[in-house]
């Protein structure tokens, strides 16, 4: 939207002082590739169907109602009213925390820092993200990981367990056994080797050669990394991805249509 309508930006900074992180170029690339709409609007706390009428009211579009309503019954609220008992008796100063706002303050995007983190979890089950804002994009980045999660806000400041429950595991599972489930009836594979590329081509890449892939055809990537980025951009396509390191420096990657 901020691509083919830059004069949307202005309207967002006039909606919500949260936007204006939109102001830092490097934010704006990393960040706003990574949200709808409806998404901005629940993080920074704004009216969905008022934004969108004054959106499509600067791009000269002129909708008599939008029909937001559906689509916010459509998804589950994040921030829930009531604590799981477990994380009550959690002891919070012994839980594995990553505070993401002075990274976000010194203009980078912690998407990196926060998988990272993961990693660096070992058997750990549970752990703490603080953050300026609900980072909503996460929630169904680490599902997929075997994570749910529990919200709280204390005035501006956002406190999200994230921990391994029984039906996110049983959802991981699931998820990779349709994977394997899928990938049995594969007829065709295509391959491609970004591995001597320098940022961003290798993504660009990716991205252009994904409109070939469907219920029958898988994406063979030979990367030099485990591109963490580029995660996010397939979850908003509707496809998804397993790496698998073979090497140093050499990773597989499996992008397949959901």
């Amino acid at each position: 939207m901020l691509n083919a309508h830059p004069q949307t930006l202005d309207v967002l900074l006039e909606a919500s002082p949260h936007f204006n992180k939109l102001n830092n170029n490097i934010l704006r690339k990393t960040f706003a590739s990574r949200v709808t709409v409806e998404q901005a609007a629940k993080i920074a706390d704004v009216d969905l169907e008022s934004l969108v009428k004054k959106l499509n009211s600067s791009i000269n579009i002129d909708l008599d109602k939008v029909e937001s309503e559906e689509i916010v019954d459509e998804e589950k609220k994040n921030i829930e009213n009531d604590k799981p008992d477990f994380l009550k008796d959690a002891d919070e100063q012994s839980l594995k925390t990553l505070d993401v706002r002075p990274i976000i303050d010194s203009g980078k995007d912690p998407f990196l820092d926060i998988m990272n983190f993961i990693k660096e979890l070992g058997n750990e089950k549970m752990f703490l993200l603080i953050n300026s804002f609900e980072p909503i994009p996460l929630y169904s980045v680490l599902e997929k990981k075997g994570f749910d999660h529990f919200t709280e806000k204390d005035e501006n400041v956002f406190k999200v367990y994230f921990f391994i429950s029984e039906a996110a595991a049983k959802n991981k599972v699931e998820t990779e056994d349709e994977q394997d489930k899928h990938e049995n009836d594969v007829t065709n594979v295509i391959e491609i080797d970004v591995r001597e590329l320098g940022p961003p081509e290798p993504m660009i890449k990716i991205l252009e050669t994904l409109p070939r892939v469907d219920n029958k055809t898988i994406l063979l990537v030979h990367h030099h990394r485990e591109p963490m980025m580029l995660y996010p951009k397939l979850e908003e396509r509707g496809y998804q991805a397993v790496s698998n390191k073979m090497e140093e420096n050499y990773y597989k990657v499996i992008i397949t249509k959901k």
